[in-house]
């Protein structure tokens, strides 16, 4: 990879995720106040048209995850307080994803079963039970090694405008079939291996070393790492198949966060400072 700071080096992303990972790891920690061009100008150099950059902004600020404020002619962005705390929930989440984790052996089951012509509702239990660590058995069933989800589990099932038909169980134990064969019946794993592999060979090797060239390839670095939670349901390591490559991708974000954010994040800054003037 000739040039790391180009934005064609990297898989294609929506705007919205792009700016998303923008707000959440860089604008809402360091409770960033940024011009509007500067917004523009950083997602642009990702690679987006100015009109999409134009667009997502627009989007990101009818749904509350901005606010601007005018200063003569022109207009700064924050993220509002409301959505700093979410941001940020979802910010630790990335960052402890992947450390190795003590597990007891129980299920969490929950069973639910959302109207057909329900699409949107449906969609949207199915991605926050993805995010919480749950995969499929298929018919409206789900498990999740991780108990400790449950009460964020309860919450997302109750907060749906129109009731779920559904249960939660815990200290469930598998009878008849291995953890191992559940863990495969409930998740994709060769296609997770597959993502794991795209991402250990889209960065390994790469090391920017300006906060320009920085840039891009943080900004991808994050976007790419925030997507494994909603796949990988972060199973005890005793449950996967060998050499699998969570670990080696878990050591290669950190390395490369420690190492990128800083200059990133003095980009914007620069970028800030000439729009500015």
């Amino acid at each position: 990879m000739s040039d790391p700071s180009a934005p064609t080096a990297f898989p294609r992303q929506r705007a919205r995720t792009l700016l998303l990972t923008i707000l959440g790891s860089m604008t809402a920690p360091h409770d960033l106040v940024l011009w509007h061009e500067t917004y523009v100008a950083l997602l642009c150099e990702l690679g987006l048209s100015e009109s999409a950059a134009r667009q997502a902004l627009a989007r990101a600020g009818a749904a509350g995850w901005i606010e601007s404020e005018r200063a003569g002619r022109r207009t700064r962005l924050r993220v509002p307080g409301a959505h700093r705390e979410g941001l940020a929930t979802a910010s630790a989440r990335i960052e402890r994803f992947g450390r190795p984790f003590d597990w007891d052996g129980e299920w969490l089951v929950v069973i639910l079963k959302v109207p057909e012509q329900a699409r949107s509702l449906r969609h949207h239990v199915r991605t926050q039970l993805g995010w919480l660590g749950f995969g499929s058995l298929g018919n409206g069933v789900w498990i999740s090694p991780h108990g400790e989800n449950e009460q964020a589990a309860l919450a997302l099932l109750s907060s749906a405008e129109d009731p779920l038909d559904a249960y939660a169980f815990r200290s469930a134990r598998s009878v008849g079939i291995s953890p191992e064969k559940l863990a495969t019946a409930a998740w994709d794993m060769p296609s997770l291996h597959a993502r794991y592999s795209a991402f250990l060979d889209t960065f390994r090797g790469l090391s920017p070393d300006t906060p320009r060239s920085a840039w891009t390839p943080w900004v991808n670095l994050v976007t790419a790492w925030r997507h494994f939670p909603l796949f990988d349901p972060e199973l005890p390591e005793h449950l996967l198949p060998e050499d699998w490559p969570r670990a080696e991708a878990f050591r290669l974000f950190h390395r490369c966060d420690d190492r990128w954010a800083p200059l990133a994040l003095e980009h914007a800054r620069e970028i800030e400072r000439r729009v500015d003037g």
